[in-house]
């Protein structure tokens, strides 16, 4: 944007404003945090669609100083998002191909991988949850009852009827 000066006829670049088009996933982050009642700068947010090869030097800064550090957070938000809407993988991969790269699809194919990665692995059984044994036993176990030196047990067919 140019301006002139009336005064000297000088003319000046004014810094342009850059328009921010949200993005599904920054949308969807900024309305977690607002459910949860945290509050996340709005430059953090605004910075989330900005593509990496648009950076200005003050945003590398505030990427690698404030976003970067707290990238697994923003990704837990967005996992529990992504878990809510019951996980629509292929939705998800969708959108991400219509993205330039970005902070927001880095963490939301960070919530991809997680999810990839968390179901991969084996599922562990609690100890408490543990499946019946269908009533096989492997172990057998005997209990004796104590009884003081004195007392005998009298047994039915010694018992005195009359």
């Amino acid at each position: 944007m140019m301006e002139t000066n009336q005064t000297g006829g000088e003319i000046r670049q004014a810094p342009a404003r850059r328009k921010v088009f949200r993005s599904f996933f920054t949308k969807k982050l900024e309305r977690k945090f607002e459910e949860k009642g945290l509050e996340v700068p709005q430059q953090l947010l605004s910075l989330m669609d900005i593509p990496f090869e648009e950076f200005t030097p003050e945003d590398k800064e505030i990427y690698e100083s404030k976003i970067k550090p707290l990238a697994f957070v923003f990704a837990e938000h967005l996992m529990e998002v992504y878990e809510t809407m019951g996980k629509p993988r292929r939705g998800w991969e969708e959108m991400l191909e219509r993205l330039e790269p970005s902070p927001i699809k880095v963490l939301a194919t960070l919530v991809l991988h997680e999810d990839e990665k968390a179901e991969s692995l084996p599922e562990e059984l609690d100890p408490v949850e543990a499946p019946p044994d269908n009533g096989k036993r492997t172990e057998k176990i005997s209990v004796r009852v104590y009884r003081e030196k004195d007392q005998s047990r009298e047994r039915w067919w010694e018992k005195k009827i009359f």
